[in-house]
């Protein structure tokens, strides 16, 4: 019983000791302890603002919707003149949307004047444009989109006069008697006839080229899902 009473008595003095050391070390540096506690504390707010931040961001993104494939998009070119594009050319090119695409309870996941790049490019019959990316409301987005067919035509810009005359085998001389009298406002046909008023028909001279006027409504199909997060409150 003396012997157990000796160590308990050490053990109490240890921890005494340790406790009188730590009250010493606050007493003779109140700053640092001070400082561990400012710094403790600003790592809790610190921390408590970034998880009301992810929280913010989770409850402002909730509603996801999906533009499925074969979702046709009507664009005009983003031009105010005529495009030409020669046969086997590619061209780039950007598009504007033309009208809201929206799903069946109003959302719009892509709206009217989002621009559209991508390329014009040669194919069988004339050129077809192919989309590679759109860019709205500040972000932009990949984009997998084609148009159909358009169809290419003789190059209006050379389907004139004097195309018509040259395609006729008309020399200089009579075609300068025949311009006088296109300059009265008699019609071409009326003065030529047989195998000339053929060639003026076909003007086999002017080139294939498909023709993109500002006014064309270029209808673009979908050739993937597009998913669009949206914010509950947009």
């Amino acid at each position: 019983m003396s012997a157990k009473r000796p160590a308990k008595l050490a053990i109490v003095s240890s921890i005494s000791m340790v406790l009188s050391l730590a009250i010493t070390s606050l007493i003779a540096n109140p700053s640092d302890a001070s400082s561990r506690y400012r710094s403790q504390f600003s790592t809790q707010i610190d921390n408590s603002q970034k998880q009301v931040r992810r929280d913010q961001v989770a409850q402002v993104f909730r509603s996801t919707y999906n533009l499925p494939v074969g979702q046709a998009i009507a664009t005009k070119i983003n031009r105010q003149d005529t495009l030409y594009i020669a046969k086997g050319e590619t061209v780039n090119a950007s598009l504007l949307v033309a009208q809201d695409i929206a799903t069946q309870n109003g959302v719009v996941l892509i709206p009217a004047g989002a621009v559209v790049e991508g390329q014009f490019v040669p194919v069988e019959g004339g050129s077809k444009f192919v989309a590679q990316k759109f860019t709205s409301r500040g972000a932009t987005v990949r984009l997998q989109a084609e148009s159909a067919l358009i169809n290419d035509m003789k190059d209006p810009r050379e389907t004139n006069a004097g195309s018509i005359l040259t395609d006729a085998g008309i020399g200089g001389a009579a075609g300068a008697v025949l311009g006088g009298v296109l300059r009265g406002n008699v019609q071409i046909l009326d003065v030529l006839g047989g195998a000339a008023a053929a060639a003026v028909i076909g003007n086999v001279t002017a080139p294939q080229v498909t023709v993109i006027e500002p006014s064309a409504v270029i209808n673009i199909v979908t050739q993937q899902t597009i998913s669009f997060a949206v914010r509950d409150d947009y």
